[in-house]
Order: structure tokens, then sequence, then C-alpha cells
């Protein structure tokens, strides 16, 4: 268990070296688009079908989370993180030498395995070790380490395999991976939480249990097409600005950057509105609602629009309020649901991956930039308003919130720790 008592200052220092694995993933996850065309030309594949690389590392991110948790909760949060560290070097290192197309998805998947390893702990590592009145700002602080990842990986692996080849990008992350996997193993240090010591069986009942909850389930939903409405879509910005306007991999390497600028923006001011708001005893559900809305507008700029500013604007402001959504999101699980907080995040990471595998399958079956994709878009920023409406809805209605995500109310002994 750990008390709220215990915890007077946020360790920062080592909330920055957890929050590092979220660098390379967030390399690796925006990396795909600007390499989408060269990987697609590499192998003499479609766009469509060469989207498999991305939406396959989401698919299997989403089905294995839920289980990986079950496991990894019984463990120090650092040694989840470094084992999911170390397994997802070598599926990023197999992607990034293997022949064939079907090798590379191989990669992907074990690359995915270890994601689903080290997700959950981080954002966990997080809130556990967070003051009371930082946790928004903690939660905040590894969303935008994400951004990071991208605005700085993104335009030079761009740059890479614009003078080499895709394959580069890939072996320097899983570098760079497998030297946060031995930081964060031995210079992590001792934690306060004490892992979770309950069999499988009723690990698996408290899991499960979650989804017997209205507003969890609206929340995930919400959550699983926010991802489709802007990673998904964005898996495919490389080649909808490559073919409308031109750009080549080293400027798509840019826009990444542009677009991780948005993200690390939203982040950052969505965290410390997370804290304004809970401060005043607002709604964190109708403050995810405007962020929603305000997404799904800017996507269809993005994908829309002829012209080159107004697009690049159009995925800058998407991912922002994008980031600050899920951020909110995730601030709203990790602060109220106590001792099961690693398997509501692992349910929702899964929600997040299924939507982006989902959303990236559905969107590569219809003609890149035509109508019908611009309206799938659309029409999945659509859904997360709606569900975020009726979250919002059931929270404020005369039905009586539900505990695990009524916002605001203080901190119990048990809602930090296990």
């Amino acid at each position: 268990m750990i008390s709220t008592s215990m915890i007077t200052a946020t360790p920062w220092s080592k909330q920055r070296l957890a929050s590092s694995l979220f660098l390379v993933l967030g390399m690796d996850m925006f990396m795909v688009s600007p390499l989408l065309p060269q990987i697609s030309a590499g192998f003499g594949v479609s766009i469509g079908e060469a989207s498999v690389v991305a939406w396959s590392f989401s698919l299997v991110y989403a089905l294995l989370s839920p289980a990986v948790a079950l496991i990894t909760n019984r463990f120090t949060r650092r040694s989840a993180m470094w084992v999911g560290a170390a397994v997802f070097s070598v599926g990023v290192l197999g992607a990034a030498l293997m022949p064939t197309l079907g090798l590379v998805v191989a990669g992907r998947v074990l690359a995915a395995v270890g994601a689903s390893i080290m997700g959950p702990p981080v954002w966990s590592f997080a809130t556990e070790t967070a003051a009371p009145h930082q946790v928004g700002k903690a939660v905040a602080g590894v969303a935008s380490t994400f951004a990071a990842g991208q605005i700085v990986g993104v335009p030079l692996g761009g740059l890479v395999a614009s003078f080499a080849s895709w394959r580069w990008t890939f072996l320097a992350i899983a570098v760079l991976g497998a030297v946060l996997a031995a930081l964060i193993g031995l210079r992590l240090g001792k934690e306060v939480r004490v892992p979770e010591k309950v069999g499988i069986r009723e690990a698996f009942a408290d899991s499960l249990n979650l989804w017997r909850r209205r507003e969890f389930s609206f929340l995930l939903t919400a959550n699983f097409f926010a991802q489709a409405t802007r990673y998904a879509t964005y898996t495919f910005a490389g080649a909808l600005l490559f073919t409308r306007f031109g750009l080549d991999t080293a400027q798509l390497g840019l826009v990444g950057a542009i677009v991780g600028a948005g993200s690390l923006l939203g982040a950052t001011v969505g965290g410390r509105l997370v804290d304004w708001v809970r401060a005043r005893h607002g709604s964190q559900q109708l403050l995810n609602l405007s962020f929603a809305a305000v997404m799904t507008g800017f996507v269809i700029l993005a994908t829309a629009s002829g012209h080159l500013w107004f697009s690049l604007a159009g995925w800058a402001f998407t991912f922002a309020a994008g980031s600050a959504f899920v951020s909110n999101s995730q601030e709203m699980l990790t602060n109220s649901a106590g001792k099961n907080r690693a398997y509501a995040l692992s349910w929702n990471n899964s929600a997040l991956y299924a939507g982006t595998a989902l959303g990236t399958f559905a969107l590569g079956l219809v003609p890149l930039g035509t109508t019908p994709f611009v309206l799938m878009s659309c029409g999945f920023g659509a859904l997360t308003v709606s569900a975020s409406a009726l979250l919002w809805r059931l929270t404020t209605g005369p039905r009586a919130p539900d505990p695990l995500l009524s916002a605001p109310r203080p901190l119990s002994n048990d809602s930090l720790g296990t």
C-alpha cells in the first residue's frame, strides 16, 4: 500500500527516467507514417498493404495488454519496465533486419509484446510516486515524453531514411531502447509500492469487474475512437502529404516534428488544466468532451484541405487536442482506480491500441484522401464526441456517479496504491 501522506514531493528525476521509455515508443509509433512510402516501394506492395507494419503492432498490443497486466502487477514497476523495454528492443531490431515483409511484421509483433509489458507500469509509476496535487502534471509528463519522441526522433529518422534506408531508423530505435532498459534496471531504485500478491484468478476477476461500471465502459469507448481519429488517420498522413503536396521523406519527418509539437503542447496544457479543474471541483468529463470536439474539427481540416499549411495546422491541433484528451482520461483512471490501477490502465491501453489498429485497417480499405477517407476519419471523431457526451451525462445526471470515475473527490490512502 502507498499512503498519500507518505508522498510529499514528486521524484521528478525518477519520473523522467521511467517516462524515457515513452520517448522510444513515441519514435516508433510515429515513424511508420513518413516511412510508409519507402516500405511500400521496397517490398513492392500498396500503401494499404504496407500499413500492416503499423496496425499489426497496435492490434497485438491491444490484445495482450489486459492479460499481461495480470502478471506484471505481481512484480515491481521497475522489473516490468526494463523487461518490457528489452523485449521491445529485440522486436524492433528484428523489424530492422528481416528481409521480407512477413518477417518484418513478426518483429513488430514481438515489439508490441514488449510495449504491452512496459506501458502500463510507466503510467502507474507516474501516479504512484507523484504528490497528490501534481498527479495531472505527472501524467502529462509521460504524454509529453511520448510527444518528444516524435519531435526529435521522427525528423532525424526521416532524414536518415532519405539518405540510407528505413531499416536504419528502426535499428537506432532498437539500440536506444536497449540502453534505456539497462538504465532503468540499474538506476530507478527501490519502490514504496508493494507488488500485488493475490492469485491470478482473483486478479482476473478484479480486472473483469471494471467492465461492470458503465462510466468505465464509456470512457474506454471514447478513447478507442479518439485513437482511431488521430493515430489511425495519421498513419496515412505521410502518404497523403506525399501524393497531395509532393513532400519527400525528409520533409515528412519535419511534419512529424510539427505534429509532435502539437502533442507536446496539448499534453502540457492539458495536464495543467486537469489539476486546475480538479482543484475547483469541476468536471473532467466535460473537459474531455471539449477536447474531443476540437480534435474532430481539426482532423477534417487535416485530411480535406488542399492547402499545405492549413493541412499541417489541422494535424498539429488534432494531436494537441487528442493528447490533452488522452492525458485527462489517463488521469481519471490512475487517480481513482486504487488497487486496480494497473488493470484499468491495461484495459485503457488495449482500447487505445485497438482503436489505432482497427482504424488503420478500415482506412486502408478506402482510397487515400478521397471523400470516403475523410468521412470515415471524421466519423471516428464524431463517435468520440458521442461517447464523451454520454460519459459526461452519466456523471452529472440524477443517478449517483460511479465511484471509479466520479470527479473530483478527495484521495483516500488506498487511492494511490495497491
